[in-house]
């Protein structure tokens, strides 16, 4: 085999192996998402899975970095909203003026490009139920367990690459010391 052929195959490889181990890792985090939402009497795993699925990486620092972008990103988008909430109500208009503020607020503290937008989805996802039952109180629970559910969801995308790494960091041979 030339070394041109070898070139050309390798990142096909690799892309495979990568694409294996991001989908064991969100096997992994979804299973577990779902084993902890098992013990809770009305149990929706979906927050959760969805969160495992944005914050899977197969290096543990972009998963970290994901997660940092995702925790601050979702508090902020539920604090934001809340406070929409209780003080203009929940009405469309609330919503949309909730999600502009939300994107004004996150687009000039996001860690990464693309983690801006996480705050102003938990806006619609905090607020959407109250709306929906056309009540601030009815709503509140439902939002702030989503909101819940997508923290523990990052959180365990993040157990789940860190074990990946020490597994991946044990199978490494042992670099003999020079004297």
């Amino acid at each position: 085999m030339s070394i041109a052929s070898t070139m050309t195959t390798l990142p096909a490889k690799l892309i495979r192996i990568s694409g294996f181990q991001l989908s064991m890792r969100i096997l992994l985090g979804a299973a577990i998402i779902w084993l902890i939402a098992s013990v809770f009497v009305h149990h929706d795993p979906l927050w959760g899975m969805i969160s495992v699925v944005i914050v899977s990486d197969t290096e543990l620092n972009a998963s970290l970095t994901a997660f940092r972008g995702r925790v601050l990103n979702t508090l902020t988008g539920c604090a934001i909203g809340l406070l929409a909430l209780y003080t203009l109500g929940p009405e469309s208009w609330s919503i949309l003026l909730a999600m502009a503020v939300a994107v004004l607020v996150s687009s000039n503290f996001a860690l990464t490009v693309p983690v801006w937008r996480i705050a102003p989805v938990t806006v619609a996802i905090v607020m959407m139920p109250s709306l929906l039952a056309g009540s601030r109180s009815v709503g509140t629970p439902i939002a702030i367990m989503r909101t819940v559910w997508v923290l523990v969801g990052s959180a365990v995308a993040v157990c789940v690459s860190l074990l990946f790494a020490l597994i991946k960091r044990s199978r490494r041979p042992a670099v003999p010391a020079v004297d």
